[in-house]
């Protein structure tokens, strides 16, 4: 994305030295915790992601072992790759997440300088991911288990099950927090007194940026739904259910931050137009007070100039995001999950 691009660029050092730093909001080091990892062992990126990778690997081939159910049960030829596709990609989409949420981060001191100077610290908090982690833990073991998948354990089972799935929860909990709290950033910028562009510049008056991100999260999100559930592969009723779930706190998790977005586009298209009708209104007080003589040609140069200006603010956004892009995303995403689920419920009750 162009936001990641510009930090890059912003974290190189003056030209002509050919050094790179590190970007660093405040001086503080923010990096996750396999980035840390693989900081602290002097090795690349790659190692910290494969750091994720051995230990859900490892894990799993004991849940096949023991016999113990795992999120990807099934043949190994087919399950482990898409095991080790899961833990990659959300573990790149997390670093690909925070690099975009520090570029909006300084975005947003553009549009208001000294607004969002406080640093994204929280964004890489090891504790925040632990205590999702212990949600997801125990939601697993105590609520989709057994109230909604209809999966009865025993207690040293479920304990098991426990141990063979906990390191990949502790993956998606990693995704599940860098992705909600850089969207609750996206909420907290927007609610603060920015300046807007001009609509001649952007449509959404500066606040696209804002709009794109977010839908470049809700993408790696529906990315990450569909391999953690790999309906395509496993058909049963849990993988729906639970795709049926996540999707719809996606839905959420997108839309609520981009509300405070909404309205001051709203507010500032209303303001516009209000300003721009006054001007009409005094230009046909003048051209009615000429009663039936010929009209000044400025008179008529500025009635034409004013409402050309009125249809371009018509063009203002109500929302940050393109209404093409949207489409777009629905296009590609939603409408064929929708179809998959209804094809799978058709498929489930036609063999009944």
């Amino acid at each position: 994305m162009e936001l990641v691009r510009r930090q890059q660029e912003a974290s190189k050092g003056p030209k002509g030295d050919g050094s790179r730093k590190p970007f660093n909001p405040g001086g503080i080091v923010s990096k996750l915790w396999f980035e840390r990892l693989s900081s602290k062992l002097k090795m690349p990126l790659f190692f910290g992601i494969l750091i994720g990778i051995v230990p859900a690997v490892a894990l799993w081939s004991l849940g096949i072992i023991i016999r113990i159910a795992t999120d990807f049960t099934g043949v190994p030829i087919v399950s482990l790759p898409l095991l080790i596709l899961n833990v990659t990609f959300l573990l790149v989409s997390s670093r690909l997440i925070c690099q975009c949420a520090e570029g909006l981060r300084q975005y947003t001191d553009t549009l208001g300088p000294g607004l969002a100077l406080k640093n994204l610290n929280h964004l890489y908090s090891i504790r925040a991911i632990l205590t999702i982690w212990i949600i997801l833990v125990l939601a697993s073991g105590l609520l989709f288990d057994p109230l909604i998948f209809k999966l009865y354990y025993s207690f040293n089972q479920s304990l098991l099950r426990v141990i063979v799935t906990s390191f990949l929860r502790f993956i998606q909990a990693t995704f599940l927090w860098v992705l909600g709290y850089s969207m609750y950033s996206i909420y907290r910028w927007g609610k603060l007194p920015i300046k807007l562009k001009s609509f001649t510049d952007d449509p959404a008056l500066g606040l696209s940026a804002y709009g794109k991100a977010s839908l470049f999260f809700v993408t790696l999100y529906i990315i990450g739904v569909l391999l953690t559930f790999p309906m395509f592969v496993y058909r049963g009723d849990a993988v729906v259910l639970s795709q049926v779930i996540f999707f719809s706190l996606g839905l959420g998790i997108f839309l609520i931050p981009l509300f405070g977005l909404r309205k001051k586009l709203i507010v500032a298209k209303q303001q516009k137009l209000a300003w721009i009708s006054s001007r009409h209104s005094r230009v046909m007080e003048l051209i009615e007070s000429t009663g039936e003589g010929p009209l000044e040609s400025s008179l008529v140069n500025e009635l034409i100039a004013v409402d050309n200006i009125r249809r371009d603010l018509q063009q203002i956004n109500t929302w940050p995001f393109n209404a093409s892009v949207l489409a777009k995303m629905v296009t590609a995403v939603v409408l064929p999950l929708a179809v998959t689920i209804s094809a799978t419920y058709l498929i489930h009750m036609l063999q009944l």
